[in-house]
C-alpha cells in the first residue's frame, strides 16, 4: 500500500499506520512515527532509508539503551560530555540538565575529525591525521596553551559555541556538543568557563585521535613510531602550512623529553 492509501502497514513493526502518522521511506515503504523515534533519526534522514536499515537503527538504539545502563564515566566536561576511558567510549550528554537517557554512546575509535564553532565561523580543529589547529598544542588535558581564541578579532557577544565532531556513522555522521545557545558576552565569567570548557573537548579528542593513530601504526609496523618519527611528522605538517613553528618547536620540545 502506497503512502497515500487510507491503510498502509509500517515496514518495520507490521502494525497499520494512520495517514498523519506515517513516513515514506525508499522502495515505497512505509514506516510509522513510532518506528521512527525508536530509531532515533529524523525524518530528513528516515526518507532515503530501507526497512532493514531502519531496523538496525533501531537495534542499535535499544543496545545503546543498554550500554548507557552500565556507562562508567571517569571523565566528565561539565555538564555536557563524558567518556569512559577505560572501556574508550563517549557520549554527550542532553542539553536539558545534563542527562544520558537519551545519549548515544560512541567508541573512541569513531572519531574522525573535530571543530569548534563559535557564531558558526570555525575557529579551531583537529582530528585523524592532523595536528590541532586554532590553539599551540597542548600539554595535557584542559590545557591548550594560549586558548583557542587567542589570534582571533573577536566580537564582545557570543551567541553560539559548539563542537562538531564528525563520527563514523553513514546515517548519522555528526555529533554537536551544544555549550552555547544564548547571547552571552565575552568579558564576562559564563563565557571564559565555556571557553575552558570546549578547549577541554577539543584536547580530550585530539589524544583520542593521536592515540589512536599511534595504535594504528603499531598494528601496521608491529613497533610504535620512535621520537624521530614522531619529529619527521610534524615537520611535514609545518612544511605544509597545517601547524606553526611555534607549535611544532613545542611537539618537538616535548617528544625529545
Amino acid at each position: 500500500m502506497g503512502m497515500f492509501s487510507f491503510k498502509a502497514v509500517c515496514a518495520t513493526c507490521s502494525n497499520e499506520v494512520p495517514f498523519i502518522n506515517r513516513v515514506a521511506i525508499a522502495n515505497k515503504e512505509i514506516v510509522c512515527a513510532k518506528c521512527m523515534k525508536l530509531a532515533g533519526l529524523k525524518r530528513e534522514d528516515i526518507i532515503s532509508m530501507t526497512s532493514a536499515q531502519v531496523k538496525s537503527a533501531i537495534g542499535r538504539k535499544s543496545e545503546s539503551k543498554n550500554e548507557i545502563a552500565n556507562f562508567n564515566p571517569t571523565k566528565k566536561i561539565g555538564s555536557y560530555v563524558e567518556f569512559d576511558t577505560d572501556n574508550e567510549k563517549w557520549l554527550v550528554l542532553s542539553s536539558f540538565l545534563g542527562k544520558r537517557d537519551k545519549s548515544t554512546i560512541y567508541k573512541f575509535e569513531d572519531i574522525i575529525h573535530f571543530e569548534l564553532l563559535e557564531d558558526g565561523e570555525s575557529i579551531a580543529s583537529g582530528g585523524l591525521g592532523r595536528a590541532l589547529v586554532g590553539g599551540a598544542l597542548f600539554g595535557g588535558v584542559g590545557a591548550v596553551v594560549g586558548g583557542v581564541t587567542g589570534n582571533k578579532t573577536s566580537k564582545g557577544v557570543c551567541t553560539s559555541l559548539k563542537v562538531k565532531v564528525t563520527v563514523d556513522d553513514v546515517h548519522n555522521p555528526t555529533v554537536y556538543i551544544n555549550l552555547l545557545n544564548t547571547n552571552t558576552k565575552k568579558n564576562g565569567i559564563v563565557y571564559q568557563q565555556h571557553i575552558k570548557y570546549a578547549e577541554e573537548c577539543l584536547s580530550m579528542f585530539q589524544l583520542i585521535c593521536d592515540k589512536q593513530k599511534k595504535s594504528a601504526a603499531v598494528n601496521q609496523s608491529g613497533a610504535p613510531l620512535s621520537a624521530a618519527d614522531e619529529i619527521k611528522k610534524f615537520k611535514s605538517l609545518l612544511d605544509e602550512g597545517i601547524i606553526s613553528e611555534e607549535e611544532f618547536n613545542e611537539k618537538k620540545k616535548q617528544l625529545l623529553s
